[in-house]
């Protein structure tokens, strides 16, 4: 016989897991115990559960495996929520095990409408429902097998994404016999997802691929999860096709490759969007193509391109946002297999000027301007992100947070070859990037992590400074200090004349010394004021050792360029300008001069 708790570690410790985060309590006493006896399973205590969870987010992310998640009841669970809805949101594979009262001390075993019935009790389950693959409380003590394996498999298969299994105190401590459990069987869920393209699909792609003067290739998110960049990366090179990645697949290829042109969507680059909305051809392979990606003007995205989408959820292509050609539904790394091998007797005629067209724009329209590097006073964020890139290492993973940080990080990071990127890329998450770092210094065995966020996202999750300090996790923490919420001061100057309000001192919000915080938890602290001090500062952080918070003194009125501008009209009403027409405008006979489609209108 075996207690529960111990079945459930022993279990986990079987499918390879090494890391738990997790915050004791009484609700979870059993499993907690189990855990700490562990000698295969290392579980790492952060100060609040959302922490938790966003740790165990980027712990998965970067390590493309399960993250897994121990928490108490009430309270313990619910403070999960929003990290539990971005591994939804990003598809990723984690496990959420929370403790709960007696199972008949449960509103969810009770028949009565009750709001709460055990002590410090949350009926979990229907408020989680909607935000995984799999919610279950376990009441029968010898089902724990079938419940795991059917949690492990659903989290890891398909779309990945997070599981989640509440198990009360009285079942938590219950013994069982392994030899008696009854396991779970893949057939009851008949085929889930269709992993494979049929052969007539490859065919129409190639025959599109003949067609075509301009193919560009939209690289997702979906080809990390099925490990298929060196695949993509290998098409792309054979047949000289350009690339272009939204946020969540930015780390799929270096960003000096041959082939890659730049980031897409209403807060890419002048030279993605260009290259994207130019072509004749769309390939987009693992994209959910969200509305930050298409635009707001769904009928102006790549509007003289044939768009052929690959996923492996047809029901994210069944939005009502853009027209396409073909949908595929298909696994990212099976689709390129297949397509590898069909075209391998096949010649295209893409001639070099496309891609040579596609890499002057990529130079042409660097993101960092050389005007930001003649600063005396302060720092722009976009030149502060371009010194990062010459001094990073490729072993050492970025992390951005929300808000300023989110879209310029995003837009400036120069991803070496192998080097990852990890964000918040659904939500844009405040608080992300101190539990984000704790989770991918965890999952490359305590090394070094550069975390940027800014002076706002600092305060949101600050206690895991601790965390870091307990672990000795060499985290470099960049706090970009623009005095205030950057994104929604630019935000209420451009639609509501100036007033602001909740974005800075003046209008309510003000934030500690940063210097001040850093000695309280005993944290390493540099400060860069100007672009003099940086060459210096970041050698200095990235030598030492141990934790760094290094405050980055920056522009309280940094412009976020370039950016899908939005015209607002008489009525009220708001048009966006279509995704290769950013803001700040490039001189009309220029612009018409890079487009190869015809422009819009400008008074349409």
């Amino acid at each position: 016989m075996i207690k529960l708790s111990d079945y459930v570690i022993k279990f986990l410790e079987n499918n390879c897991v090494k890391h738990i985060f997790m915050l004791t309590g009484g609700g979870c006493m059993h499993l907690v115990n189990s855990v700490g006896i562990s000698k295969k399973i290392k579980y790492i205590c952060n100060h609040h559960e959302q922490a938790s969870s966003m740790a165990a987010e980027a712990y998965a992310k970067l390590k493309n495996d399960l993250g897994v998640v121990l928490v108490t009841s009430g309270p313990g669970a619910t403070n999960t929520i929003t990290g539990l809805a971005g591994a939804f949101q990003d598809s990723v594979p984690c496990l959420f095990i929370s403790g709960q009262a007696k199972k008949q001390q449960t509103v969810y075993n009770s028949d009565i409408r009750l709001r709460q019935f055990g002590v410090q009790e949350v009926n979990i389950i229907p408020i989680v429902e909607s935000i995984t693959k799999y919610a279950i409380m376990i009441n029968e003590p010898e089902k724990i097998k079938y419940h795991l394996e059917k949690a492990l498999y659903l989290a890891k298969s398909g779309r990945p994404g997070p599981v989640w299994l509440d198990i009360p105190l009285d079942v938590q401590s219950a013994n069982i016999d392994e030899n008696e459990l009854g396991g779970f069987d893949l057939k009851e869920l008949g085929m889930q997802y269709k992993t494979t393209p049929q052969e007539d699909e490859i065919i129409e792609v190639i025959d599109s691929l003949k067609n075509a003067k301009r193919p560009v290739i939209i690289a997702g998110h979906g080809i990390r999860i099925s490990n298929a960049c060196q695949e993509l990366i290998k098409f792309a090179e054979k047949y000289n096709i350009p690339v272009v990645t939204p946020i969540m697949g930015i780390d799929v290829i270096n960003s000096d490759h041959n082939n890659y042109v730049g980031r897409i969507g209403t807060k890419g680059t002048r030279a993605g969007n260009f290259a994207m909305q130019n072509a004749d051809l769309i390939l987009s392979i693992g994209s959910r193509l969200s509305v930050s990606v298409v635009g707001h003007e769904y009928k102006l995205f790549a509007r003289e391109a044939k768009v052929i989408v690959i996923d492996i959820d047809p029901e994210e292509h069944k939005k009502k946002t853009i027209k396409i050609n073909k949908f595929i539904n298909s696994d990212a790394k099976k689709f390129i297999e297949k397509l590898l091998e069909k075209c391998e007797s096949e010649k295209f005629e893409f001639s070099d000027n496309w891609l040579n067209k596609c890499r002057g724009w990529k130079n042409k329209y660097p993101v960092c301007l050389p005007e930001y590097k003649n600063l005396r006073e302060g720092i722009n964020f976009y030149y502060f992100v371009e010194m990062l890139n010459n001094k990073i290492k490729p072993y050492i993973p970025v992390i951005s947070d929300a808000g300023s940080s989110f879209y310029v990080v995003s837009q400036a990071i120069n991803i070496q070859k192998g080097q990852r990127y990890i964000t918040s890329g659904a939500l844009a998450t405040m608080g992300f990037g101190l539990p984000a770092a704790i989770g991918v210094s965890i999952a490359t065995d305590n090394k070094q992590v550069a975390t940027i966020t800014g002076d706002g996202s600092f305060q949101q999750n600050i206690q895991e400074l601790q965390t870091i300090v307990h672990y000795n996790l060499p985290i470099k923490i960049f706090v970009i200090n623009n005095k205030g919420y950057l994104s929604i001061r630019q935000t209420q100057k451009r639609f509501f004349n100036g007033c602001l309000f909740g974005e800075g001192t003046k209008s309510g919000v003000s934030f500690p010394e940063t210097q001040k915080i850093a000695n309280a938890y005993g944290i390493k602290f540099i400060k860069a004021n100007n672009n003099e001090d940086l060459n210096k500062v970041l050698d200095e952080v990235f030598d030492y050792e141990g934790p760094v918070i290094c405050e980055i003194n920056s522009l309280e009125d940094q412009l976020i360029i370039p950016t899908n501008a939005a015209e607002i009209r008489p009525d009220g009403s708001m048009v966006s300008k279509p995704l290769e027409d950013m803001f700040p405008f490039l001189d009309r006979g220029e612009f018409k001069k890079e487009m190869i489609v015809k422009p819009i209108d400008e008074k349409e």
